[in-house]
This record gives structure tokens, sequence and C-alpha cells, in this order.
């Protein structure tokens, strides 16, 4: 068995939760029971939907040292193979009382300290570049097994063995997620100038989720206005992401599933933990970046439009993204770590 702890609610969204459910899927086509335990019942019924157990701590996600006389009992009847924690208010504490009942792995993003485990992850694009022996021999502390590469970026199983991109000439469907609860009000911001912009000919599908609570506002809009659609509940994001040309996206998860569609993708940043992510991929030629909401405010809504109106008119720069973008991501990451997991007990 597998324990994942990781939380999500409308402050933090649900990159932790989504990304872990992605591997709950491939451990149980391996055969390999999981349990989700979460701090509150946020995404208690989204977990349950997808078919997994949920144990509800009733904590506080930001103490997460405070959970740990609720937390152990569990462990101890459970006794999983492995307990994979992901979560940014983790401690050294933490983690060590953790690895006392159970192999304990880590889904990094940050390089925040020396996690003590027996795995480390972090499958992002800057992964390999990340310093994590210089970190632990600072801290006197033994290396982990390091696992770091988008190889192991664990995506859902529609991602795997999507066919190559065939890029039409005249872009005229972009596609817009500003992840699950945007307590930034990104998208409804977003919404509101497409209207008055009235870009004539291009679509723009937002793809709102389960904690955004701008939802019937941004319908509204829709309703006045055809350059904007709305999709809630999707189920198979790989095809939407197919069938539109290009995409604007904050720069979290969901960009490694942009790279496994293929599909040309415009990022921005909104927190430290995605300025990597995004300087990362620009750096590399796979997408653009219009910048960070902190520093640009409304400045950044008009540069995100500009960017994508671009290249949209810019046929031979997405197919060159298009291709660069399909050797990044194979799909596949979430069962190499499941594998990998399993070799731990």
């Amino acid at each position: 068995m597998i324990v994942f702890r990781a939380d999500g609610n409308a402050n933090i969204g649900m990159g932790h939760v989504m990304r872990c459910l992605s591997i709950a899927d491939a451990a149980v086509e391996q055969r390999t029971d999981c349990l989700f335990v979460t701090a509150d019942e946020s995404v208690s019924g989204a977990i349950r939907e997808r078919g997994f157990r949920c144990e509800v701590l009733g904590s506080d996600h930001t103490k997460m040292e405070a959970e740990l006389p609720l937390l152990e009992p569990l462990l101890v009847r459970e006794r999983p193979a492995c307990v994979l924690v992901d979560s940014y208010f983790v401690t050294p504490v933490y983690l060590n009382r953790v690895r006392m009942l159970a192999k304990t792995a880590y889904l990094d993003d940050v390089a925040a300290f020396a996690y003590p485990v027996d795995l480390l992850v972090n499958y992002n694009i800057y992964g390999d570049e990340t310093d994590y022996e210089a970190l632990y021999r600072e801290a006197g502390q033994p290396l982990p097994i390091l696992l770091t590469g988008t190889e192991y970026a664990p995506l859902r199983g529609e991602f795997r063995g999507l066919p190559s991109r065939v890029t039409r000439s005249k872009a005229t469907d972009v596609l817009v997620s500003t992840g699950g609860s945007d307590p930034r009000h990104i998208a409804l911001e977003l919404a509101g100038r497409i209207a008055r912009r009235d870009d004539a000919g291009v679509c723009f599908h937002f793809v709102l989720g389960a904690l955004n609570e701008d939802t019937e506002a941004i319908r509204q809009i829709a309703a006045d206005c055809g350059s904007v659609a709305v999709h809630s509940g999707v189920r198979r994001m790989s095809e939407l992401m197919r069938r539109c040309d290009l995409a604007i996206s904050a720069a979290g998860s969901t960009l490694y599933e942009l790279c496994a569609a293929q599909t040309p993708t415009v990022t921005y940043v909104l927190a430290d933990n995605q300025q990597p992510g995004a300087e990362g991929f620009a750096r590399r030629g796979l997408m653009r970046c219009a910048g960070d909401w902190r520093e640009l405010g409304d400045g950044l809504f008009e540069r995100l439009l500009d960017a994508a109106a671009e290249l949209a008119g810019d046929y031979r720069e997405r197919v060159r993204m298009a291709e660069a973008m399909g050797c990044v991501v194979d799909g596949v990451g979430a069962a190499r770590l499941c594998r990998r997991f399993a070799a731990l007990s």
C-alpha cells in the first residue's frame, strides 16, 4: 500500500492532490492499494469520486507536526509499504517521525532543506539542475535516492502515447487554465478583457476548477461573448488541450500536461514556487513567459493576450514549440514512480 499525504483547498489549489491522484491511478494499474490522508474535507469528495479511500485528520494543513498524534496511529494500523508526502508545510521533524513507521518519499519543488526521506522526487523542468548533493552535504545528512527530471512527471494515463500534433496554419482556439481554485481571480479578469477586446475568429476556452469562486460570473461573460467558452468537470483534458491551438496557463503542474499534449503555451507566475518552472520552460524555448503577476499587476493581462495573439499568428513557431514539447514529457512518469516506490519495501 502507498499512503498519500497531500492537501488541496481554495488557498493552496489542487496541484498537490492532482499529481498524487495521477500516481495513485498508476499504482492501481500495478495492483497496489492506495490511501489518501488529508487535513480537512476540502478535497476528500474529489478523491473518493476517483475511487480511493480518504482519511480526514481534522487538522490544520499549515501545522503538520501537530497532526502527528493522529497520523501515527493510522500508519501503524495500515502498515503501508511507502508514505508519499506532498506539502510545502512539511518539516524535518515530521518526516523523521513518519520515516520511523514506513519508507518515506517526498515530492519536491523548492529544495527548502535536506529532506530526511528514503526517496526524493523533483520531476520539474529544473529538477536536474538542483544541487541536492550540496544541500545534503552541507546539512550533514545522507543523500536519499534521487529521481529528478521530467521523465518522472506524474501525469494521468490519458496523456500517455499521444500522437504527434498536427499544427493548423490558422489558430482559432486558445485554452486558458488558471488552476483549481484561482484565488487571485485571474480567469475572471482575463475573460472580461477578452470580451472587451473582441478578438474576432478566436475562442478562448476557460477550464475552471471545482474550487473557482468566479464560475458563474465567467459563464455570464461567455453568454454575452462568443469569444469566451467555459468548461467545468472536464473528463478528458488531453482531448481539449489537443483541440486547442495554443494555451495560456499558470506555471504549475498543468505545464507538463501541455507538454505531453504538444500545445504551445504562454505561461505566467503567481508565486515563488512557480518561478523556476516558468523560467526553465522559457529558457529552453519550450514556452513563453509573460511575467510575474506580483510585479506586473493588471499589466499582466494584456501581456498574456498580446503574447497569445503573437504566437497564434506565428505558424512556424507553433510547429517548433510543439515538436520540442513532445520530446520533454512522455506521460509515463507516474508508472515509473510507482515502480520505484515498490522497490523501497
